[in-house]
């Protein structure tokens, strides 16, 4: 199935897929913005730690609200739950021009923490969704990869029209441009007619989930304080996936990728603005007004590299994953080994376009991992625990994440950002290993 036929065929999953396009749109035009301003308002030998600060901020969240998240997902109606948060994170958002006028680190960071705890809601609601928009392994793999692929396509707009705003216009454009994709994308979703629950029992076991016993679906027992049915809902969810091993070896590598992605996305910004600067000088009068802002120009460069290559790989996650449902592990474990071979390259890459381009050839396989994975996880898993599932997979890979971002921002400012860049290659490499060692335990099967 093309993305063509999905879109032309299923008008629910296109309101939901167009809401996904102009919100992440506007977060990585924001991101641009944001990034530029804590660099220069850090000072020297403060930017790893000012730059790993922020990623914790905006990540810690999806680990403390990730299990609400997900209990609350599978207990409310979810298009209630997508247009909340859309409505609330256009509100946040405007808090950056706040921080940008008043020149404070302090307000980007709780911005940053408010937004993301929102977005831990409904990224869990829009995942947890996918399944009861499109029928049938083909139209989810397809729906899969075309979210990877519009993630990557994003990335890749909104890094360029970041930068070129931010200079053009200024932050303050930026920022309450942000704002208004959350409310373009509320209305979009606000149109879907399909119900985005499926209504099933636990008994009711999707395609590969067979050796899961049933469990109690979100709801509980009755006469339940609020309190002790959320921890035993989400306990629920938790048992869930331990009971499936292929579902427990998924969440056990994940984390090991969150380790070693973790370090990735708190130095990606560093390396772009040291190679902008270093590009800048090298290149002379002959870049005109970027000269002026080398920061702004290195960070969009290696962002935008990473959005291209997510829009190249989609095509080849669709093709390597579009083989038998029990062939996706053995892809999945390739993919993440070459994941870490890539990020070990870029911290060796001395250019910005050489950087550009070793992440231009990251992303292209990333894009193969993470359809895989997203697909194997959707396969089996009952609608009834989706919620919790994907929220507590969210939870464990941010809490990976963000121990790893407090460490390397750290371990940047005293050892440089080169050898903390390779050492989290070389753990994204052991956790791919590990999959296939855990997978074989499991009995090879996913």
């Amino acid at each position: 199935m093309t993305y063509r036929e999905l879109l032309a065929g299923n008008a629910d999953f296109r309101r939901l897929w167009a809401g996904q396009v102009v919100s992440e749109v506007g977060d990585w035009l924001n991101n641009i913005a944001v990034l530029a301003l804590v660099i220069q308002l850090a000072g020297d030998g403060r930017v790893g730690l000012a730059v790993a600060a922020y990623a914790i901020a905006r990540h810690l969240p999806l680990f403390l609200f990730g299990p609400v998240a997900g209990v609350v997902v599978d207990r409310a109606d979810r298009r209630r739950v997508l247009i909340a948060a859309d409505v609330a994170r256009a509100v946040l958002a405007l808090g950056f021009l706040l921080a940008n006028r008043g020149a404070s680190l302090a307000v980007i960071y709780f911005v940053g923490a408010a937004l993301f705890s929102v977005s831990a809601f409904f990224n869990a609601a829009k995942r947890a969704s996918i399944p009861n928009l499109v029928g049938g392994m083909e139209e989810l793999l397809a729906a899969n990869s075309l979210s990877a692929s519009t993630t990557a396509a994003t990335i890749a707009v909104g890094s360029a029209l970041g930068g070129v705003v931010a200079t053009a216009l200024g932050r303050d454009t930026v920022f309450v441009l942000n704002a208004l994709t959350f409310l373009a994308s509320a209305v979009m979703v606000r149109r879907i007619v399909k119900p985005l629950s499926s209504g099933r029992g636990a008994g009711d076991v999707r395609d590969g989930a067979q050796d899961t016993p049933p469990l109690r679906p979100a709801g509980g027992a009755a006469g339940r304080s609020p309190l002790a049915a959320y921890f035993g809902d989400f306990r629920e969810g938790l048992r869930y996936v331990g009971r499936d091993r292929v579902l427990a070896a998924v969440f056990v590598v994940a984390a090991g990728w969150g380790l070693g992605n973790g370090a990735a996305r708190s130095l990606y910004s560093i390396f772009g603005a040291q190679l902008g600067e270093r590009a800048a000088a090298g290149w002379g009068a002959s870049v005109g007004a970027l000269a002026e802002r080398p920061t702004d120009f290195g960070i969009s460069v290696l962002f935008v590299a990473m959005g291209l290559g997510g829009v190249l790989g989609a095509p080849l996650a669709r093709r390597f994953n579009s083989g038998a449902v029990d062939g996706l592990g053995a892809r999945m474990g390739r993919s993440l080994v070459l994941d870490g071979c890539g990020l070990l390259a870029f911290s060796l890459t001395p250019s910005l376009l050489g950087a550009a381009a070793v992440l231009v050839a990251r992303e292209m396989n990333f894009a193969i991992w993470w359809t895989a994975q997203q697909t194997l996880l959707m396969r089996r898993t009952e609608d009834a625990f989706a919620g919790r599932v994907f929220a507590s997979y969210e939870t464990l890979t941010t809490l990976a994440m963000v121990g790893s971002m407090l460490v390397s921002g750290v371990a940047a400012d005293r050892v440089g950002i080169h050898a903390v860049a390779a050492c989290a290659g070389g753990v994204v490499i052991l956790s791919g290993l590990l999959w296939f060692v855990l997978r074989r335990r499991g009995g090879g099967t996913g």
